[in-house]
């Protein structure tokens, strides 16, 4: 076993290399970064393939690799299913029915960003302004990198967590803010590829307890309820609508995060799609393998080990110095991809839609709308740092993926049927404005209200927004037409 010094030696050498290399993609990146467009989306020549990479490093995440296998450990199969088989089908449906229809009407109004994208699909600022203040939701999904990365790095580097959470943060503004588009969709796909490895590793680790039956066994032996496809004792996946509909849903929907569904406007034309979907679905049925960790980490982590803890203890009793610090690089993988997608999407709506309108009085060239977006970007950094440090020190509902939920989770309940109804119905604007605002009604009403017993779970909320978003959307679209039929209604214009 290696002394604790040479450990974190070691840790601070890898940390810094990958700080460094990032760096130089960033720079490199800069170089072919000069107008708002190639910062927003890129040159829009990269091979498909790597794009798909860079957006399943986004989609995965350090939340699954060491945030939701806590809630397996936790909760056992229910969790399993609702997180792996349920979600992950909903994502896969997700980008398979987003990705074209969203890029060849993204290329028709020469959106750079989700909020334009609805803005100009149905001529409405009043969406466009919407949008763009329920993505800072996105900070809340930041915070969640920050904060399971810093306890993962905080062991190894014998560094304080909340110093830790500062320093990444500053290092994924810096990196976004010199290399754009670019730069974020090269380190995107090499931070993938380290990913996959460790992903590999991690699944490899228990197979033997799976195959040998040992496994079942612990789960049985710690508590039954763990074997069950529903854990009514658990606080969000009790009954098959939370653990299957709900997330499947949810699945779905996360397709709709401005970080994601906008990769598909990194894509010159519809032939790069197929190689594009095929990388990011295989890649991410990989990646989504890593919770079943949460089941192995059942045989040697303490069974009262916070939800955010679990995996850094089970990789610290399970692996020696010198792979603890190989893994911990994966998850610095995991979380800067997502981290620097948040970041590249908040500071280029901060340049293409929030500074247009900032500025509406005295006008504004891209070169101050480019500037404008990174200088953002800084506020946006000590807000996270900020934020990070409490989820730190206080975790929402023992969990910092609950806090996460809860501000991401707004936001694609909002945007799903306008994004559906904007790509595949001849929807207006006024049924997409009933639809995000009955989605963000149900969803705050039935939190803020608790009404109902599943109300604590941000899965059933966007679930219920999700259908009151759309029967909104029919409601006025009937009353449309029945108008429209009725003599002297006069016309209505079509959708665009």
């Amino acid at each position: 076993m290696l002394p604790r010094m040479m450990t974190s030696a070691l840790a601070w050498s890898a940390v810094l290399l990958y700080a460094a290399i990032a760096g130089a993609l960033a720079w490199r990146a800069s170089r072919r970064t000069d107008d708002l467009d190639s910062y927003a989306v890129g040159s829009r020549d990269l091979p498909a393939a790597l794009v798909g990479l860079a957006l399943t490093a986004q989609l995965t995440s350090v939340a699954t690799f060491v945030i939701n296998p806590g809630l397996v450990f936790h909760f056992g199969l229910s969790a399993l299913l609702g997180y792996g088989a349920a979600a992950g089908l909903g994502i896969t449906l997700g980008l398979i029915v987003f990705t074209g229809r969203f890029r060849r009407v993204g290329a028709s109004v020469a959106a750079l960003t989700l909020p334009q994208w609805l803005g100009a699909r149905f001529g409405s600022p009043a969406l466009r302004g919407g949008f763009a203040a329920l993505s800072l939701g996105l900070v809340a999904y930041a915070v969640l990198i920050v904060v399971a990365l810093a306890l993962v790095l905080s062991g190894l580097l014998g560094v304080p967590a909340v110093a830790v959470a500062a320093a990444l943060t500053a290092l994924a503004v810096a990196t976004v803010a010199l290399g754009g588009a670019n730069g974020h969709a090269w380190t995107g796909a090499i931070q993938a590829l380290v990913m996959l490895g460790v992903a590999v590793l991690l699944i490899a680790a228990g197979l033997p307890s799976i195959f040998d039956g040992s496994l079942k066994e612990t789960l049985v032996a710690a508590n039954p309820a763990l074997m069950g496809i529903t854990n009514p004792g658990s606080p969000w996946f009790r009954n098959l609508f939370e653990v299957f509909v709900c997330n499947f849903v949810v699945g779905g929907a996360l397709v709709c995060q401005p970080h994601i569904v906008s990769k598909a406007l990194f894509l010159k034309d519809d032939r790069q799609v197929r190689t594009y979907l095929a990388t990011a679905v295989v890649a991410g049925t990989v990646f989504l393998g890593v919770l079943v960790v949460g089941l192995y980490a059942r045989a040697v982590v303490p069974a009262a080990t916070p939800i955010d803890q679990v995996v850094p203890t089970w990789i610290a009793l399970q692996f020696p110095a010198t792979v603890q610090i190989g893994i911990a690089i994966g998850l610095l993988c995991a979380g800067l991809s997502t981290l620097e997608g948040i970041l590249l999407a908040l500071a280029s709506i901060l340049s293409v839609d929030v500074h247009p309108a900032w500025r509406r009085h005295t006008g504004a060239s891209p070169t101050a709308a480019l500037a404008f977006g990174r200088r953002g970007l800084i506020a946006i950094g000590i807000v996270t740092a900020a934020l990070a440090a409490y989820q730190l020190a206080h975790p929402t509902a023992g969990s910092v993926a609950i806090f996460a939920q809860y501000g991401v989770y707004l936001l694609f309940t909002a945007a799903f049927v306008p994004l559906l109804g904007g790509m595949f119905l001849r929807m207006d604007g006024a049924a997409a404005l009933a639809a995000a605002g009955a989605a963000v009604a149900t969803y705050l009403g039935l939190a803020i209200f608790d009404l109902g017993p599943m109300t604590n779970n941000p899965a059933y909320l966007a679930t219920c927004g999700i259908g009151a978003g759309g029967a909104a959307a029919a409601v006025v679209a009937a009353a449309r037409k029945i108008r429209a039929t009725t003599p002297d209604a006069g016309a209505y214009p079509a959708a665009s």
